[in-house]
């Protein structure tokens, strides 16, 4: 072994120095000191002024030193990367560095044998074996410290882990400090006082004691061992989990994360605080048994046990969560003291054991026991039980296993949901497991109210008992489809969430809470969802489902709306043919419904007026982003129809609520359920039109009327007496075939527009069929839309003679309505009319003076060949001031003879005659002659006639047009010719 030593020379022999002596000494020792710090004396491998230690072997980052070393001054490593070096005996440091910080070699020193170190500054990491490894006087090793068997002993400060896996034990003197984890095995971890652990803490079986003040920053891990807590001041950074703690000697002890003890006992000293919860578990035979004093515990208490499981709290302790004790063993479970609580001590939360609760301090929570025994709840003298549960399975009694020597105020205990529903505010609470949901409408609010119910299906009315905690539950309403799918109809298939709110139960809310809910969009098949992590099921849904339906249609539109506000318009576009089809658009404004509207057709109103309400027929499609609509439907009548409040209406939209009599029949509400169906309400009268025929059917009348009865002539036809008049009945149709009833004509249509019946006549032979001369030309009225037509016509005369002609006339009425065309299929009025060519024929006369003269008139038709009179003409009238007589000769002047007689055909034949011109005042006979002529149309200028002696203007004819425009004329003559007889013999 080689020892380094610095001499210094040995002054001579004084009296005894000064102070200032002594300083400059101090300072010449300092000096050197740093001068040898300067320089290291030994290296690894060996360099200039610096050899290896004695005894020491080896290059390139291995190294074997054979005897035992005492290094008494620096050393140095200049390789870089990992070095080893390994001691064959003991190994001594002093207080020298061995290493720097600025080396680049990574060292490992591996010993076997002892290990000292006093006031050194090691950088490498130490590696003992089965020996031992002893740091005093504060050294620093920056590095790791490891040994098998062998045990470590820290004075000063590790920065690296310190691990003794096998049957050696680790101390931490006063004021050591390991800023990484500590490892043990069998051996013992101990911390003196005031040591600092700046990480983990774990072994197998050896125990671990701190002693006064230490700091562990992280987790202490042991399950098969105890944590020895013997002073005070101690801080426990995180978790422990061991088999024991054992604290009655400590004091003020911080444990900052959680305890687990699984062998199991837990003893907390004076003034202990515990942040995170505590667990006891045992197995086996094992006890479970937590004992604290004047402590605080932050967390919950959990201790379970097949024999005993127990909690005491003494001298002022406090837990603030809950506690939950537990013997699963039957013999003595039930009597087993699972919790006291002593005088000045208290439970700030619920209390559930298997056994008894004795209390003498406070337990601000639910004291509950499934214990069965009398007296599993001790109410002690002057103590606290906010709640207490002597629960059988399904209910809490505050009395069965009560002990209660001085008649404190006993209240429940709040008990856990099993599951949830919801029902309707009305349904009583002994029906409340199978209570149903009512039918709810958008937008309107609607309470309902949330149960929690127990096992028996009971409502739990100790869900939040007096004094506990209010509970949240999270409460969704949710879409389960359309329930004309099997697995809708009990919510089995998907899902969609309508909305979430959060409800609060109290204790005065005895398990039933009623809430508020406004659902803004409309649904077949609705439940509740109710979540609460601790109801034995956690997410339930009601048992029964709702609706929630539109309010009304808030509109139904259509395409027929020519008139909608008021229905009276009779030209307003557009037109709708009766029985044809058009659109009506049923609207909600929600765009979730899907029913399907009806029409109550008994709800129908027809326009002012109207004699009878229309059928309307079609049907709704199933809507579609709120709204349904119909293409298909039609309406036979007329006019206008509107809907009367509820005519467009759906009732089956609420089916799952109508079914089980979750909402009131019809339309309005009946008590607290809303009403089954909705419908349209117009807020005015809304009308839907205009509806126009959708044809016309022509009737014939029973016959035709000529103006000379059997026919008629071409061109005949006067403002009173028509040429042919045809009746017939025009009646409005829809597109089946009915009667419109309310129709009573159009501006596009009237009545005595003779040009709007399309009326023709065949054959014309050159002829052309036109409106008669009466005014109007046709006459009628509608009545039920039903129109009796006479209508007059005029065939003009032909340019030339045309036989004897039949005529057929039809009619075929037609018209346009605001662009729809209304027609009618062509009708014969009559096949047997019959039109003669005609003409006036008139012959000279003769005869005497003394005697009235016969002028024959005479009405002829054209044959074929020839004219001939006209023997049926019994109607063809001329009046007498239209025969004109001018032009007088002889001895006749004007009124000497005038005409008489009547002025109407007989037979076709018109017998006038011209009275007597006698004798003159100058006693000459009044000879000679006067011509006769008949204006059939415009009057010649001048002419005069004589219908007495006086003569007058003679007046314009009105035969033209059927008689030709040639006036005939003649000439009487008087007393020239006796007769017209050459030659006369009597034969006897």
């Amino acid at each position: 072994m080689q020892y380094i030593v610095t001499s210094l020379r040995r002054r001579p022999a004084f009296s005894r120095p000064t102070f200032s002596g002594i300083i400059a000494l101090c300072l010449f020792l300092l000096l050197a000191l740093t001068s040898m710090a300067a320089q290291a004396l030994y290296s690894f491998p060996a360099a200039a002024g610096a050899p290896m230690p004695p005894g020491c072997t080896g290059s390139a980052g291995v190294y074997t030193c054979a005897n035992s070393l005492n290094i008494q001054d620096h050393v140095q490593f200049l390789d870089a990367g990992n070095v080893t070096v390994t001691f064959n005996n003991l190994l001594t440091i002093g207080g020298f560095n061995l290493g720097s910080a600025t080396q680049a070699a990574n060292v490992t020193l591996v010993t076997k044998g002892l290990v000292t170190m006093s006031f050194p500054t090691v950088y490498a990491s130490i590696s003992a074996g089965n020996n031992s490894i002893i740091t005093t006087a504060a050294a620093f090793v920056k590095g790791n410290l490891t040994t098998t068997n062998g045990s470590i002993t820290v004075s000063g400060t590790v920065t690296g882990n310190v691990s003794a896996t096998g049957l050696g034990s680790v101390i931490l003197l006063s004021n050591a400090v390991v800023n990484g984890n500590i490892t043990g095995a069998t051996g013992l971890v101990t911390l003196n006082s005031n040591a600092v652990v700046n990480g983990n803490i774990s072994t197998s079986i050896g125990s671990v004691t701190l002693s006064g003040g230490n700091n562990i920053s992280s987790t202490v891990n042991c399950s098969a061992c105890s944590l020895i807590v013997n002073g005070p001041n101690n801080v426990l950074g995180a978790d422990v989990s061991v088999g024991n703690v054992v604290g009655a000697l400590s004091s003020n002890t911080s444990y900052n994360g959680a305890i687990i003890a699984n062998l199991s006992s837990i003893v907390l000293g004076s003034g202990s605080t515990v942040a995170g919860n505590i667990t006891a578990t045992s197995s086996g035979l094992g006890v479970s048994y937590i004992s604290a004093f004047q402590s605080v515990i932050n967390g919950s208490v959990t201790a379970s046990s097949q024999v005993s499981a127990q909690l005491f709290l003494y001298s002022g302790s406090v837990v603030q969560g809950a506690v939950q004790i537990s013997n699963s063993g039957a013999l003595l479970a039930a009597v087993t003291t699972n919790v006291f609580v002593d005088s000045s001590s208290e439970i700030n939360n619920s209390v559930s054991v298997t056994g008894v609760i004795d209390n003498w301090g406070k337990i601000a929570g639910c004291a509950r026991t499934t214990s069965s025994y009398m007296w599993s709840i001790v109410m002690e003298y002057n103590s606290t039980t906010t709640g207490v549960c002597c629960f059988n399975g399904s209910k809490c009694s505050t009395t069965s296993c009560v002990s209660n020597l001085w008649s404190y105020k006993v209240n429940g205990c709040s008990t856990p949901a099993n599951k949830f529903t919801c029902i309707d505010p009305s349904i009583p609470n002994t029906n409340a497991a199978s209570g149903h949901l009512y039918t709810q409408v958008a937008n309107t609010a609607f309470n309902t109210d949330v149960v929690a119910l127990s096992a028996d299906s009971s409502v739990n009315t100790t869900y939040v008992s007096k004094g506990d905690n209010s509970k949240t539950v999270t409460l969704k309403f949710v879409d389960c489809g359309d329930p004309a799918i099997l697995a809708n109809q009990t919510c089995t298939g998907a899902i969609a969430e309508i909305g979430t709110q959060n409800v609060t139960f109290t204790s005065t809310d005895n398990g039933r809470k009623t809430i508020s809910t406004t659902i803004a969009n409309a649904y077949k098949n609705i439940r509740c969802q109710v979540t609460d992590s601790n109801a034995n099921n956690p997410t339930s849904r009601s048992t029964d489902n709702f609706a929630v339906r539109p309010e009304a249609f808030t509109s139904v539109t259509s395409n027929a709306n020519a008139d909608s506000l008021l229905g009276l318009n009779v030209a307003a576009s557009p037109a709708v043919k009766a029985g044809s089809t058009f659109t009506l658009t049923a609207a909600t404004g929600l765009s979730n419904y899907s029913g399907t509207p009806k029409i109550d057709t008994t709800r129908l109103a027809a326009h002012t007026g109207a004699v009878k309400i229309g059928l309307l027929a079609g049907l709704f499609s199933s809507s579609a982003n709120g709204s349904a609509s119909g293409s298909n439907f039609t309406y036979s009548e007329t006019g206008y129809f509107r809907f009367e409040p509820y005519a467009v209406y759906d009732d089956t939209y609420t089916q799952v609520d109508a079914a089980n009599g979750d909402c009131a029949t019809g339309f309005l509400p009946l008590g607290n359920m809303q009403a089954c169906a909705f419908g349209h309400v117009p807020l005015s009268a809304y009308y839907y039109g205009r509806f126009v025929p959708d044809h016309l059917l022509v009737t014939p009348g029973p016959g035709v009327t000529q103006a000379c009865g059997a026919f008629s002539y071409y061109g005949q036809g006067t403002a009173t007496a028509p040429g042919l008049s045809t009746p017939f009945i025009l009646t409005a149709k829809n597109a089946a075939g009915d009667t419109t009833q309310n129709y009573i004509g159009s501006p596009a249509f009237l009545l005595t527009d003779w040009s709007k019946y399309q009326f023709s006549a065949t054959p014309l032979n050159g002829a052309t069929l036109s409106s008669g001369l009466t005014i109007p030309p046709v006459t009628g009225n509608w009545v039920k839309g039903v129109a009796n037509i006479v209508a007059t016509h005029t065939l003009s005369r032909p340019n030339s003679p045309v036989s004897p002609q039949t005529i057929t006339l039809s009619a075929q009425p037609q018209y346009v309505d605001a662009g729809v065309a209304i027609s009618s299929s062509k009708t014969t009025l009559s096949s047997d009319v019959t039109y003669l060519y005609g003409r006036l024929n008139m012959q000279s006369a003769h005869g005497s003076e003394l005697l009235a003269l016969p002028v024959q008139i005479e009405a002829q038709y054209w044959n074929g060949s020839a004219y001939v009179r006209s023997a049926g003409d019994n109607c063809t009238a001329i009046p007498l001031n239209s025969i004109a007589l001018k032009n007088y000769k002889g001895n006749l002047a004007s009124c000497e003879t005038y005409l008489s007689g009547s002025p109407t055909m007989s037979n076709g034949k018109l017998a006038l005659k011209l009275t007597a011109p006698g004798i003159g005042s100058d006693g000459k006979p009044n000879t000679g002659s006067v011509d006769i002529a008949v204006n059939l149309g415009t009057l010649t200028p001048g002419d005069q006639t004589c219908l007495s002696s006086s003569p007058i203007s003679a007046t314009a004819g009105i035969l033209s047009p059927w008689f030709g425009s040639t006036a005939p004329n003649a000439r009487a003559t008087f007393g020239i010719y006796k007769t017209q007889i050459i030659y006369m013999r009597e034969s006897f």
